[in-house]
């Protein structure tokens, strides 16, 4: 079996071997550090499998800011090491993932009633003087410097009318959040793990000494149950840990506080930006921050940051989170901006860890925490998408440990997506498509989203023709690169491919609806589905962005009608 391809045929067929071998490492939950505990583990000979009950990244991992960071506002409670942590993984990511994740600056305003504004240029000094110490040099971050109010305005147009006294000028990184764990589960793949997504772990399997030995798994595809056996098996499921530890310790306390996080997606035309900017608390007046970020030919207002107490997957954007995040963005930028105006966006849950006091969620530390439960069960969690790697290597080290083994990790030296250089792989993915009729916007993205398996893409527009179709004028994809995430990514479902893969369901303002039949026929055609099962992916995929989008709806043409005329 090819570790290229990577379809619902593999999985099948990876299932079953899960099934049929003495797995030592089970790894439940495919977000970024359930696919780093398996790219750490295999790339140490270990034979792993990492399964979800969803599709890879469809929880917290596909729902985040979009940012590689260190963390600036960590400095504030003084967590000097998680701030150093972060910049030492945000430097790593720079060098193993350059298509993925990417330089950015980012704009700290200073307002006359900024608090301790003289003391901001001594923590970002710090900053700085971490990224030097992680590697030896920041690589494309830029060191801070103070900047006028008209140097800030020409990279933020939007302050113009802010009032602003002078700012900050420092650099971070932003990234495609679910195609860089997709990055890290095919690296996983080339290692020889197995990746399994739709398999729901319904129970853990225990030895006669209550030791877990595996997993009860229900295939949400096929519809069958299979047991998998593992050495040792490793709880990544995000803010959903705690159910998965039930079944290990049933009435053991939860440890985790859900932290429910809300982004808004506007054109760049009502939220100008060359560069991202911190929305301050003070001009909030609650103590949280918030960012501005350019994401295309869109801006990213958020997030919000309040403590969840519902079941994790029941989030919506209700119409407190939309006026909260509006009224932050138009406090600073004065730009009217309105429910209108929002194109898209998105609700997750972090899964912070919880505190014996009664602290503000904006307090609760960010710091990852592993546990070995009465059986044996690892779990991991808390931690940000940035610190990925260095939670999975604390995970494996604890493995290795257990097996009395010396073998190192190796996952800061494993290419995520390749290792041609940065510019040199964008300069031949432009020209291979002009070749075959492809527009230098669409290979731009082609290339930041797949890295070297843009050529993968292209030669599917050169056997057909029509597959370099554009599918939404809200951001450059093409028809290709459906057929490409079903055989290649994973993809299995039309939202796998519009949320996660090509990201419409939060550029668009009809979700891409609009190309959703042909792109669900493609995907038909890819899976084994007939019309039905397409049509039934269109409906499916537009009443999940429907109810993420919560308050805002779904404008555009009626579901049915759109099903009407596609047939």
């Amino acid at each position: 079996m090819s570790n290229q391809e990577f379809s619902v045929f593999t999985r099948a067929a990876e299932l079953v071997d899960a099934a049929g071998a003495e797995l030592d490492v089970l790894v439940v939950g495919m977000g970024a550090t359930g696919a780093g505990v398996a790219l750490d583990a295999a790339s140490r000979g270990l034979r792993v499998a990492v399964l979800d009950r969803g599709d890879l990244a469809s929880g917290t991992s596909s729902k985040s800011s979009k940012l590689v960071h260190g963390g600036l506002r960590y400095l504030e409670n003084y967590e000097f090491g998680l701030v150093r942590e972060g910049v030492t993984e945000r430097q790593l990511l720079l060098r193993l993932a350059p298509h993925l994740v990417r330089p950015m600056d980012f704009l700290y305003p200073v307002w006359p009633d900024t608090p301790r504004r003289r003391l901001l240029g001594l923590g970002l000094t710090t900053y700085d003087v971490f990224a030097l110490a992680s590697l030896g040099s920041r690589g494309d971050v830029r060191r801070h410097e103070k900047v006028s109010a008209e140097q800030a305005i020409a990279l933020a147009p939007a302050l113009a009318e802010s009032g602003l006294l002078h700012s900050y000028l420092y650099g971070d990184c932003g990234t495609d959040d679910a195609r860089l764990v997709l990055a890290v589960v095919q690296a996983a793949r080339a290692f020889g793990a197995l990746a399994v997504p739709y398999a729901e772990v319904t129970g853990l399997l225990l030895d006669d000494t209550g030791r877990v030995r595996g997993a009860k798994v229900q295939d949400r595809v096929g519809g069958t149950e299979v047991e998998l056996t593992a050495r040792h098996v490793v709880n990544a499921t995000g803010v959903w840990v705690d159910r998965l530890q039930a079944y290990e310790e049933p009435g053991r306390p939860a440890f985790v506080q859900p932290s429910k996080g809300v982004h808004v997606v506007v054109p760049h035309d009502r939220l100008p930006l060359r560069g991202a900017s911190v929305l301050l608390p003070s001009r909030q007046g609650d103590g949280r921050s918030m960012f501005a970020i350019p994401y295309g030919e869109q801006t990213i207002l958020g997030t919000t940051d309040t403590a969840h107490d519902g079941a994790p997957e029941d989030l919506s954007l209700t119409g407190q989170d939309l006026d909260y995040v509006l009224a932050a963005g138009n406090d600073v930028f004065r730009r009217n901006l309105v429910a209108d105006d929002v194109l898209g966006a998105w609700a997750g849950v972090r899964p912070l860890i919880r505190s014996a006091g009664s602290s503000a969620m904006s307090d609760i530390s960010r710091r990852h925490t592993l546990v070995e439960g009465s059986g044996g069960l690892l779990t991991i969690t808390g931690g940000k998408l940035t610190t990925y790697r260095r939670m999975a290597k604390d995970v494996v080290d604890r493995i290795v440990d257990r097996d009395g083994s010396r073998v190192r990790c190796r996952t800061d030296e494993i290419p995520l997506g390749g290792t041609q250089p940065w510019p040199a792989l964008r300069t031949e993915v432009v020209s291979a498509a002009a070749s075959v009729g492809v527009g230098e916007r669409v290979a731009e993205m082609l290339v930041r989203q797949t890295g070297e398996q843009a050529h993968a893409v292209l030669s599917l527009v050169a056997a057909d023709a029509s597959l370099a179709e554009e599918l939404s004028p809200a951001a450059p994809h093409i028809a290709a690169e459906v057929v490409h995430a079903a055989r290649h990514e994973g993809a299995i479902t039309l939202e796998d491919v519009f949320s996660r893969r090509l990201r419409l369901s939060l550029r668009a303002k009809d979700a891409g609806l609009a190309a959703a039949p042909r792109a669900a026929r493609l995907l038909a055609g890819e899976t084994g589905g007939d019309e039905q099962w397409a049509m039934a992916q269109v409906a499916a995929y537009a009443e999940a962005v429907r109810r993420e989008r919560g308050v805002l709806g779904l404008p555009g043409v009626p579901t049915r009608e759109l099903l009407g005329a596609a047939g």
